[in-house]
């Protein structure tokens, strides 16, 4: 009988907009959960009888079903923390992370932090993954866990100098003998701090002495000892270096280093003009020993570590992973999903390449969570629901005016 048809019909739009109330109910929820990703239901007609038995005009529906819940994956609004390691993606992609039983999970929640371990784990205690990198900062291929060295950076020995310059073409010759203790026996002197095999400073002076026209003499002097006459310089009538653009420096040590320590000074950039003498730029690529500062994220990812001896180097690279269907992904809690056959298999990558985003160090993705569409809704679900019961009760009348004729 239709009328008891009309009730079960309805009793599927109870279960279904019931559920659907349990959708809404949990984005309202997480409004407030960093990286949480809004999901919608929709339904579906059940399969219709007929009155005549076949297919046409004279179809009764059968109700309703909740026929998936589709999640969201839109862009959450970032809210600046100033904690290193709240990390958002602007733009695609997904977080890697790895629980203490070895399994993967993905999350767009970036809020990790750093654990008794130096290990960056968010707040179930997942490792985030990254791309590692070497000894000497380069980042590999290799995929592990991200971790911050707590080890000093051993010293570096100074193996080479470059100095950029100018000396004076309108000096004149000195006739004394050259003398470091004689300022009149050279024209222009520049000083320069270098290091040995056990990261301890030393002072390296240079001293020049013009000998005729395009032509210098040059002088070393370590730690304030004796000076050494080096390789004489001299230059064209452009002011350009012709010989003696690159000079050999030897240092002879007594503290424990390696010794002697060879040093090439690069002179190859000095110039020759009528203008004061003068140096623009001197580098070398010794440093002492140094522990770890600071930790800082760059755009693409990369964990870089800031020490006290003013060496930056590069610890990991956050690894990120796209999909091709994001839908297909299972939610499992803890703000993680799961990679399913649906979704496809996770695509890796360093952040800003092949269509994934940058990282935000110091920013949160909030929840793309609308409060007015889930009210709006809200209305509609509930009404959707009473309208239901109330067709039941209907039916309940109607049959009840049916038992009525026996009367």
């Amino acid at each position: 009988m239709g009328i008891l048809t009309s009730m079960f019909t309805a009793v599927t739009g109870l279960s279904s907009y019931g559920n659907a109330m349990g959708v809404i109910g949990n984005n309202i929820a997480n409004v407030g959960t960093a990286g949480f990703k809004s999901s919608r239901a929709t339904f579906s007609d059940l399969i219709s009888s007929s009155l005549g038995g076949g297919a046409g005009s004279d179809q009764i529906g059968l109700g309703v079903f909740l026929n998936d819940v589709q999640t969201n994956f839109s862009q959450g609004s970032m809210t600046t923390t100033g904690n290193t390691f709240d990390l958002a993606i602007d733009g695609n992609g997904f977080y890697l992370v790895r629980n203490t039983s070895g399994a993967n999970f993905y999350t767009r929640a970036g809020q990790f932090k750093v654990d008794n371990l130096g290990q960056v784990v968010d707040s179930s205690g997942a490792l985030l993954q990254g791309y590692q990198a070497d000894t000497n900062g380069n980042i590999t291929s290799t995929i592990g866990g991200i971790t911050l060295t707590s080890s000093a950076v051993p010293p570096v020995a100074t193996t080479s100098a470059e100095i950029l310059g100018n000396l004076n073409a309108n000096a004149t010759a000195p006739t004394t003998a050259f003398s470091v203790t004689d300022t009149t026996s050279y024209n222009f002197s520049t000083g320069m701090t270098f290091y040995d095999s056990l990261g301890n400073s030393h002072q390296m002076q240079l001293y020049f002495r013009k000998t005729a026209a395009n032509a210098w003499g040059v002088y070393s002097q370590i730690d304030g000892g004796a000076a050494a006459a080096q390789t004489n310089m001299t230059f064209n009538a452009s002011g350009a270096v012709t010989a003696g653009g690159t000079q050999t420096v030897t240092a002879t040590l007594t503290n424990g280093a390696t010794t002697p320590q060879a040093m090439t000074v690069d002179l190859s950039a000095l110039t020759q003009f009528g203008a004061a003498s003068g140096i623009m730029s001197q580098t070398q690529d010794g440093y002492s020993s140094g522990t770890l500062d600071r930790i800082n994220v760059d755009k693409e990812g990369r964990v870089m570590a800031q020490f006290t001896n003013g060496e930056t180097r590069a610890l990991a690279q956050v690894v990120l992973s796209r999909f091709t269907n994001p839908d297909g992904l299972v939610n499992v809690g803890d703000n993680h999903f799961l990679e399913t056959v649906e979704s496809g298999a996770a695509l890796a990558g360093a952040p800003t390449v092949n269509g994934l985003g940058r990282v935000l160090s110091g920013t949160v993705e909030q929840s793309n969570v609308d409060l007015g569409k889930e009210f709006v809704d809200m209305i509609i679900t509930q009404r959707a629901f009473q309208a239901n019961s109330r067709a039941i009760t209907t039916s309940d009348e109607m049959l009840q005016e049916l038992v009525n004729l026996k009367r």
